[in-house]
């Protein structure tokens, strides 16, 4: 059975997620939560198919509890959709650095749209902002802008952009959606999902080995 576990902030203005997502026949809610306690008690029953939750709660981020969980559970991997405002948060970033799925803009709110990007998101869709395109490829091409020397070890670094990954990040960071350019190519939204995970992973690893900042 497909679980949805919903974590809003209490004060958090506009519609009623719950009720929204409760509509669908295709999972069932758990919650909503409303504080990282909440959350914390709502896993302890199992593993959802998809968190779905604000960028903050009632008693702190989003951030710290997918810190919190990868430290304390390292072989529990919860599928995270994140709800954000249309405002450029940089919370966004660490969060898409610590695994975060995907993203749903909630205003301006179109009544479905939360659900289609739960749909999204558990069939391994994921959307991105443009401005998170743009950063992500900044920093990865920030090398190729140095010494002859640098641009050669970058070519071979297995943690660089390919080609097609700085293409695909190019048009998603001009606006363009992983659905849109999908069609476009005549493929399915995974395989540019796919395309999408690989630089986050790669992106995750370069942090690790202390090569990238996104500031």
């Amino acid at each position: 059975m497909t679980t949805l576990l919903l974590a809003v902030h209490p004060l958090q203005a506009g519609p009623n997620w719950a009720n929204e997502l409760a509509a669908d026949p295709g999972w069932t809610v758990r919650g909503p939560a409303h504080s990282l306690a909440q959350v914390r008690q709502q896993l302890a029953g199992g593993p959802p198919s998809l968190l779905v939750a604000d960028l903050r709660l009632q008693d702190g981020d989003l951030l710290h509890l997918m810190r919190l969980l990868q430290a304390s559970h390292p072989t529990l991997r919860v599928p995270v959709l994140v709800l954000t405002p249309p405002q450029a948060d940089p919370l966004l970033l660490d969060l898409l650095q610590a695994g975060a799925d995907s993203f749903h803009t909630t205003t301006p709110h179109r009544p479905g749209a939360l659900a289609e990007q739960v749909r999204a998101s558990l069939a391994g869709g994921a959307e991105i902002a443009p401005w998170i395109a743009r950063r992500l490829l900044d920093h990865f091409q920030a090398r190729l802008r140095g010494p002859a020397r640098e641009i050669v070890e970058d070519l071979v670094n297995p943690l660089s952009l390919t080609q097609d990954e700085c293409a695909l990040l190019r048009q998603l960071s001009a606006g363009a959606r992983v659905s849109e350019l999908a069609r476009r190519e005549g493929v399915v939204p995974r395989e540019l999902t796919s395309r999408l995970r690989g630089i986050c992973r790669k992106m995750q690893w370069a942090l690790r080995a202390g090569d990238l900042r996104l500031a």
